[in-house]
């Protein structure tokens, strides 16, 4: 594009004050489509603990507005009140950006932040994006989308000009549920500087390496625990570290007594240089989940050069194979048990799945896809 577009960025989630890591896939895909566009991400969120309108900007690394609203709590229709304030202070704020009227909008998660992005749509005239995460249009992902949210996520994605999923798999979902806008798979990026291979020092134990929410359903840790029980029967010199900003009292309380459970460290959130530490101290890195899109963590994992074992869930399979690690059926205890085992006689080219890692999922690979993107709806007759 001969010049920077000006775009107006909006997301279901993304991280504040309430909740620092919700969305922050989203932010660094921002980071990384600000070196191709001029930037304004808006966002609105109702707050318990805010007593008045409270606004926070950021000029850099892209200008940021977030907007927190004191939750209406007056009884039967707070909620509705609270709704259009929200959409009013997105209809009144979003010009008030130093990018003034924007060339297009590019929106993160379509519901329920599509409500907002149709109205800016038609109040500006110019075409609307989305990048899509979210899992729900699989039909064995849990929750499901009520059937109010079902309709409106085919709504609002049959109304954009284009569809960013962030998987193949992903895109295959939403056709399949009904959503026809034409689609750009454009994967999650990793700091492929700052996630690199290490040298690691002589060691005695073999490491596995866990990073998830642990959320109960969808990440399924209760699996990984019970096979790493069962290999520490069978080998001693293993051990299970941990990193999640989950609460994994539930599970130290599960195994308290058990002499497996000194195996096992929990090293509580990090940030993400504590990951790249972490995914760099491993020798294997193990993912359990029930679904998935395109887990950031395998791609970190994929930059350090860390082999991998993982469930064969939404995308994963496009970043996993025979080179980079181990793939196993979802549920299957008896297979992640022989995985963990296989893993530790295989040799990895540390040094080959970093260069894949930066050909794939790097800040200039995923930020030409962003250029390619915004030049399709706002120039599609270009060649």
């Amino acid at each position: 594009m001969q010049q920077r577009p000006k775009v107006l960025c909006l997301s279901s989630w993304y991280p504040n004050q309430l909740k620092p890591t919700e969305g922050n896939f989203v932010a660094q895909h921002l980071k990384v489509a600000n070196t191709v566009a001029d930037l304004a991400m808006l966002h609105v969120v109702l707050s318990d603990q805010h007593q008045s309108l409270t606004i926070e900007e950021k000029q850099a690394p892209y200008y940021e507005k977030i907007i927190y609203l004191p939750r209406n709590k007056m009884l039967l229709v707070g909620k509705l009140i609270s709704y259009f304030q929200v959409l009013l202070t997105y209809w009144k704020h979003a010009k008030q950006t130093p990018i003034g009227k924007p060339d297009l909008i590019h929106a993160a998660v379509l519901y329920p932040i599509g409500v907002v992005g149709l109205l800016l749509k038609w109040r500006f005239r110019i075409p609307l994006l989305f990048t899509e995460h979210w899992t729900c249009y699989h039909a064995y992902t849990k929750p499901q989308p009520s059937a109010w949210q079902r309709l409106m996520l085919k709504f609002i994605g049959n109304r954009s000009q284009l569809i960013m999923p962030v998987s193949l798999d992903l895109a295959v979902a939403m056709q399949e549920f009904g959503i026809n806008t034409p689609t750009k798979v454009i994967a999650n990026v990793i700091d492929t500087d700052l996630f690199v291979p290490q040298a690691q020092r002589p060691h005695q134990n073999f490491r596995f390496v866990h990073i998830s929410s642990l959320d109960p359903i969808q990440k399924n840790f209760h699996l990984l625990v019970n096979a790493f029980y069962e290999l520490k029967k069978q080998q001693q010199n293993i051990e299970l570290h941990v990193v999640s900003d989950g609460d994994f009292s539930v599970y130290q309380q599960i195994i308290a007594g058990f002499d497996f459970a000194q195996s096992i460290h929990f090293h509580g959130p990090q940030d993400a240089q504590g990951v790249a530490a972490l995914l760099q101290f491993a020798d294997a890195f193990v993912l359990s989940s029930r679904y998935e899109n395109l887990p950031c963590v395998l791609l970190e994992a994929l930059s350090c050069g860390t082999p991998m074992i993982a469930t064969n869930v939404g995308g994963v399979a496009e970043i996993l194979h025979a080179k980079n690690g181990i793939l196993i059926p979802s549920e299957d205890k008896a297979a992640l048990v022989e995985a963990m085992k296989a893993i530790q006689e295989h040799h990895f080219d540390a040094a080959a799945m970093h260069q894949e890692a930066i050909h794939k999922y790097s800040s200039a690979a995923i930020a030409a896809q962003f250029e390619e993107a915004y030049t399709q709806v706002l120039k599609p007759n270009a060649s």
